[in-house]
């Protein structure tokens, strides 16, 4: 089994056929999204031809995208922010890369480029992805965003007294490194309010800049808010971190698969994200970005190589033992699934769904129930609200999920979160998560099925 036998992407399957149908300028650049043996599809791709990439007049091509995801008929799924799912060809493409595991593990751990310990091609590819690069000295796979989270602040040497400026909507694999960072090494974890909702990026730069002290070290804050969905102004913020000698470190974990990322452009030191959320990869894969000239500020606190090879540094976090490398091979499909559909293509579909969310929501409850800010550049696939006068009352949004659930088949979850730290309540909301195979229609019943359950509470 030699390099010739390497896993062939989901893409190159009747790659002939589906071009003979529509030809890639004709979609736009979509050249393989899906089986061209779906007479259904077939149907659907002379719409595609003369759709517009804008809004409502484009739902011909979503509702084409929709049909790729094996989610459960009926089932109104809005909960991307906690999980994805796969796209039917990486869900048959996932038992494939398993056989080829099991056939010849020797090769596969050894010698393979998709399922070595080093995962080199991988690497590579999600490189060139994220705009980091065209090789893949500075990402490392992990499972998820809290562990790339764990290994930079595990492995930063901090000293009793230096700071951490953080903000007090970071989520659990945010936060959590920095209190054991705090219990073990005496370092101050400073938590700063973010407004709800936020109005411009300038406020939020301010809010850190005026935090800042000489004895901040780590700037530490999520890419987007899993409570409000607020895009944090990421470039800016790592800049402001590089001005005055401060390491940044980015909690992605919802932006790869929503945004088209330039990591390098962002200028961050540190980024951790999740490919089994917005970009559908398999559960248990993640990716942590490390900058070339950042990396030696950490050490790796799990590894099987060690001392290291300056120039390959991140070796020395990849290869750590046997990893679940088949489901790591996805990541490629699901990569090729988005590239096929264009990146910023996915970017503004998820937006302009949020966008309707949130004039759905100001205009049945009042701007002031909705949590989530209204201006695109702040915005995210998260919209979070709570329709009731009492926003502190976790009974009701408690009881409109499970409703929604039980009642409706439309999953959603609940969030909570402080706007001070000297508040004695958290605010309670509901989150919706807009992805790429959720609909207008989606949304409107969502709403009715609100008002239907606040009516009989």
């Amino acid at each position: 089994m030699g390099k010739e036998n390497k896993p062939i992407s989901c893409f190159d399957t009747e790659r002939r056929d589906f071009m003979k149908l529509c030809g890639a300028a004709a979609l736009g650049g979509v050249s393989a999204l899906l089986l061209s043996g779906d007479a259904e599809a077939r149907n659907t791709l002379e719409t595609l031809k003369s759709s517009t990439s804008q809004g409502l007049k484009d739902e011909a091509f979503w509702k084409l995208v929709r049909t790729q995801f094996v989610l459960a008929p009926g089932l109104i799924y809005m909960n991307t922010g906690t999980e994805g799912s796969m796209p039917r060809c990486v869900l048959s493409r996932i038992g494939s890369y398993y056989r080829e595991f099991a056939q010849n593990p020797h090769y596969a751990v050894v010698d393979s480029e998709y399922y070595n310990y080093f995962q080199t091609q991988t690497r590579t590819n999600i490189a060139a992805f994220l705009g980091a690069g065209a090789t893949e000295n500075e990402i490392v796979i992990t499972m998820n965003t809290t562990e790339g989270m764990g290994f930079v602040a595990n492995g930063l040497t901090l000293q009793a007294g230096d700071e951490v400026l953080t903000t007090l909507h970071e989520h659990e694999a945010g936060i959590c490194p920095w209190y054991l960072a705090r219990d073990r090494r005496n370092v101050t974890v400073t938590q700063l309010p973010l407004p709800t909702p936020a109005t411009s990026n300038e406020e939020i730069v301010a809010l850190f800049e005026n935090a800042i002290t000489p004895q901040t070290k780590v700037m530490s804050f999520c890419h987007i808010n899993y409570t409000t969905g607020l895009r944090m102004p990421v470039k800016e913020l790592c800049q402001l971190a590089r001005d005055h000698g401060i390491i940044s470190l980015v909690d992605g974990a919802h932006a790869i698969g929503m945004f088209n990322l330039d990591l390098h452009d962002l200028g961050c030191d540190f980024y951790a994200t999740s490919p089994h959320k917005w970009l559908c990869a398999p559960p248990g894969t993640g990716v942590l970005y490390m900058r070339k000239d950042s990396q030696t500020l950490i050490y790796p606190t799990l590894t099987e190589l060690y001392p290291y090879d300056p120039e390959y540094y991140s070796d020395s976090f990849q290869f750590r033992g046997q990893l679940n490398t088949p489901s790591f091979a996805c990541i490629n499909d699901v990569m090729d699934f988005h590239n096929t559909i264009g990146k910023d293509r996915v970017q503004e579909r998820i937006l302009d769904l949020s966008t309707y969310a949130k004039e759905k929501i100001t205009e049945n409850w009042g701007a002031d129930k909705l949590f989530s800010p209204t201006d695109r550049e702040l915005s995210s696939g998260l919209v979070s609200f709570n329709p009731f006068d009492d926003p502190y009352n976790n009974s009701n949004t408690n009881k409109v999920s499970s409703a929604l659930k039980d009642g409706y088949n439309i999953v959603i979850r609940t969030v909570s979160f402080k706007d001070n730290a000297s508040d004695t309540q958290a605010k309670r909301a509901l989150r919706v998560s807009t992805q790429i195979y959720n609909n207008y229609d989606e949304i409107d019943t969502l709403i009715s099925a609100i008002k239907e359950i606040m009516a009989s509470l």
